[in-house]
């Protein structure tokens, strides 16, 4: 009987403090702080006063405080009927389709809770969200974990249209943490990372509504010389990361994605590793070739590897930097550029007449095939590539600015043994000849009958005097009443 009074007694208690203190714990009350990562938030805090607005099936999301309590209730209740479309999708589609093809996340975070911590707060411009791979571990490893599977997303969303795409992308992110750094104690290269996660966009058909991969597309287009492994965070890295991964899964499926992320590899090896195990004789450095091309030309009937198949990018080809030859006479011209690794430049030369001769120096030995593109007058158009054995070498197109419209050349860096973020750049020039042969295009004398006679051949002739022979031939006609037209 005293141990029946004494367990009614602790019930009756806890009932009392729970009656007592639940409405300070109510969705919309309960608070919390989280670190976070200062160089992303509006004003470079570290540390964030955070308020739960609800906790949907697997998520708890919570924003920023100061945020929440500047909107007025009419406010509050728009946002909250997103955060539940996008709780919605994300139990719905988000969470399944990503998780049964690359896997989950981790079933616990440190809290020893399964669900997914969405905080939302104010962010600089350009910031749509981000994962710390320090909550994935305890404080005592970091004292700024908040030990918890947790997904930054930035409140300017709310006034977007990127709720889902953003979440998706950094889902991703979860999911890598946990196949990579937790699984193997890998931490994978970014711009893989990055690249996954914007593929999951395309892959949960997201993209079929076009703003989101406009954005990618147009940064690219901007900017297609960047590299594509030195990762800097900005728009245009997102660009040509969106581009290469639509390529990549177009020619060798999502696959690729999924057993790069799986393996205890990372960055390029990881690509390496898979095209090995599936038969494929293509590796990374050929891809990227290959990828080079196709952003140029974008035609299949050219070459099955030199285009894209997603509807986004079918039509989508980038503005070489054009170089003009003069067409009066011989020429030269030089053009000396720098190289990140794996990245190209598109270099177009364009008018003059003769043989074009390219000569190809290359110091640092990095740049060892590079692919150029003919297209003649008539429209064709085909691919070539220069093998670089030396540091030196030359290329020679006959019948330029005759029979050949132009040339477009295309200098790659792929240097497998640099680290994806090396920093290192490697100088190229290139020496662009036209060289007229004997009697090549020339007037023949016997061609051109005139009515009185000159001191030398048409072909001896400089400017000055072919335009005072010209003057002569007009002169005459005029006598002689003929009309000029």
């Amino acid at each position: 009987m005293n141990l029946i009074r004494m367990n009614f007694a602790k019930i009756s208690f806890i009932f009392l403090f729970i009656m007592l203190f639940a409405p300070s714990l109510a969705f919309g009350e309960m608070q919390y702080n989280f670190y976070t990562e200062a160089g992303f938030t509006k004003d470079d805090k570290n540390e964030l006063a955070a308020t739960l607005i609800s906790s949907p099936d697997n998520l708890h999301l919570y924003i920023e405080t100061s945020f929440w309590e500047s909107k007025n209730d009419k406010e509050q209740k728009e946002i909250k009927e997103k955060l539940n479309v996008l709780s919605k999708e994300f139990n719905e589609v988000i969470y399944p389709k990503l998780t049964s093809t690359f896997g989950k996340e981790a079933n616990m975070g440190v809290d020893k809770d399964s669900r997914i911590t969405i905080f939302f707060h104010e962010t600089k411009n350009g910031v749509n969200g981000y994962v710390k791979n320090i909550d994935a571990y305890e404080k005592s490893i970091n004292p700024f974990s908040n030990q918890r599977k947790l997904i930054y997303m930035s409140t300017d969303l709310f006034s977007k249209d990127f709720l889902k795409e953003t979440l998706a992308h950094e889902f991703v992110h979860l999911i890598t943490l946990n196949n990579k750094d937790v699984k193997y104690g890998v931490v994978e290269d970014r711009w893989l990372n990055e690249a996954r996660a914007e593929y999951a966009v395309t892959f949960l058909g997201y993209n079929q509504e076009g703003d989101y991969v406009k954005e990618r597309i147009r940064a690219f287009l901007e900017r297609p010389y960047v590299s594509l492994t030195e990762w800097q965070g900005n728009i245009y890295d997102y660009g040509i990361i969106n581009s290469f991964v639509h390529y990549l899964v177009d020619h060798y499926s999502v696959k690729l994605l999924v057993d790069s992320l799986k393996s205890s590899k990372k960055g390029v090896e990881s690509i390496d590793d898979f095209l090995l195990n599936n038969g494929y004789k293509d590796r990374f450095s050929d891809i990227f070739i290959n990828w080079t091309i196709a952003v140029q030309i974008n035609d299949c009937s050219i070459g099955e590897k030199y285009c894209f198949k997603d509807e986004n990018f079918k039509k989508n080809t980038i503005l070489p930097f054009s170089n003009y030859l003069p067409f009066s006479e011989e020429s030269t011209l030089y053009t000396g550029q720098t190289l990140k690794n794996y990245s190209a430049n598109w270099q177009r030369f364009v008018g003059g007449k003769g043989e074009l001769n390219v000569k190809i120096s290359n110091p640092s030995g990095v740049i060892t095939k590079i692919p150029y593109i003919i297209k003649t007058v008539l429209g064709k158009i085909e691919v070539g590539f220069i093998n670089l054995s030396n540091q030196e070498t030359e290329l020679a197109i006959s019948n330029f600015g005759k029979d050949i419209n132009y040339v477009i050349i295309i200098p790659i860096a792929t240097d497998k043994n640099m680290s994806a973020s090396n920093g290192e750049s490697y100088f190229y020039s290139l020496t662009v000849q036209t060289l007229v042969k004997e009697n090549q295009d020339s007037l023949s004398d016997n061609d051109i009958k005139l009515p009185f006679e000159i001191d030398k051949p048409l072909s001896q002739m400089n400017k000055e005097e072919l335009l005072m022979l010209l003057i002569r031939v007009i002169i005459y006609l005029l006598v002689q009443g003929k009309t000029i037209v």
